[in-house]
């Protein structure tokens, strides 16, 4: 665990130095898996997505809140950083890709989150589907190529990659949610989670996030979504959170023996233990500041981490940050 732990102190600066030994687990850069979510195959659509400022989850807008702690975590886990009062939130709602007016009709929902005290942080970064596309760098890169080539290449993915194929099917079955307020969201990478023991001698256990509204999950119907235009979610809410916050509670699902831990295309099954580590709270009173009107152009970082938690060996999880980090210079 020695080699993980000064990853989880990585921020903005530091995460620089990951990219080149993210790098050697692939025959593709950094570069090049930000060039395939870009689709930016050469020097010149590489240069005009510089210009454009292209990003992936391009469509989206910051909020804000607070995160409240659950005082019980820490009879089970030893996390000092929540082991405190409310902490501020920024927010940022997402879809999917680099269209900036792909249509909130697609199932696609994205929730990134910075959690900040005073001296440490805790940045999510999570999806409505809890299963990644891709185990490897290289099956990431070839997801992104391939699913850009339109239908005859997601047929390809279909065809010859299973993980691919799984991802696939569960978009394909879930339904657009009527807002962000009412969808799930999954933190599909593992972390490492330090148990409480008088001795500090247990040894870290493997868990992964998940965040359930608590106003309950909803799905729009076919001729609901008919009714719908292609740009409700942001409206729907703000709207909300005016009258009344919208509201997650944080768990994290442990792992036991057997489990999966550094594979982000596999979920556990639902009867894992899972703690309850606080409740989200989207209200919105600190949108006027900078850090959170303006959270858009910055990263989330969701290897930076308080000390109790440390990164998974997953390949996935430890590419994101120098691939956020690259995705942000190109759009400086």
């Amino acid at each position: 665990m020695v080699k993980y732990a000064s990853l989880a102190k990585a921020c903005f600066i530091t995460s620089l130095s990951l990219i080149s030994s993210a790098s050697l687990a692939s025959e593709k850069s950094i570069a090049e898996l930000v060039d395939a979510v870009n689709g930016t195959l050469d020097d010149a659509s590489r240069e005009a997505g510089k210009q454009v400022k292209l990003r992936n989850h391009a469509k989206g807008f910051c909020t804000s809140g607070n995160f409240i702690p659950a005082p019980e975590l820490q009879q089970h886990l030893d996390i000092p950083f929540l082991n405190q009062g409310p902490i501020k939130v920024t927010a940022r709602f997402s879809l999917g890709g680099t269209n900036a007016n792909l249509s909130d009709k697609t199932p696609g929902r994205f929730m990134s989150l910075k959690i900040d005290g005073e001296k440490e942080s805790l940045n999510f970064v999570t999806t409505n589907v809890p299963i990644f596309f891709a185990s490897n760098l290289e099956d990431f890169y070839s997801f992104q190529t391939k699913i850009k080539e339109g239908p005859q290449g997601k047929q390809w993915l279909l065809d010859n990659k299973p993980d691919a194929k799984r991802f696939l099917d569960y978009v394909a079955q879930l339904p657009p949610s009527p807002s962000f307020a009412s969808s799930r969201y999954f933190g599909v990478n593992s972390f490492y989670f330090r148990q409480q023991s008088s001795d500090k001698t247990a040894e870290p256990i493997a868990g992964k996030w998940i965040f359930e509204p608590l106003a309950g999950t909803a799905a729009l119907s076919k001729d609901e979504l008919a009714k719908m235009d292609d740009n409700f979610l942001k409206a729907e809410l703000l709207s909300r959170i005016e009258t009344q916050p919208a509201q997650w509670a944080l768990y994290i699902q442990l792992a036991e023996q057997g489990d999966i831990i550094n594979d982000p295309t596999v979920s556990w099954p639902d009867s894992r233990t899972r703690l309850l580590a606080g409740k989200l709270v989207i209200d919105g009173k600190r949108d006027s500041v900078p850090e959170v009107s303006q959270c858009g152009d910055g990263i989330f970082n969701p290897v930076l981490l308080p000390k109790g938690i440390t990164p998974s060996a997953d390949p996935i999880l430890n590419a994101r940050t120098p691939a956020y980090t690259e995705s942000f210079i190109r759009r400086r």
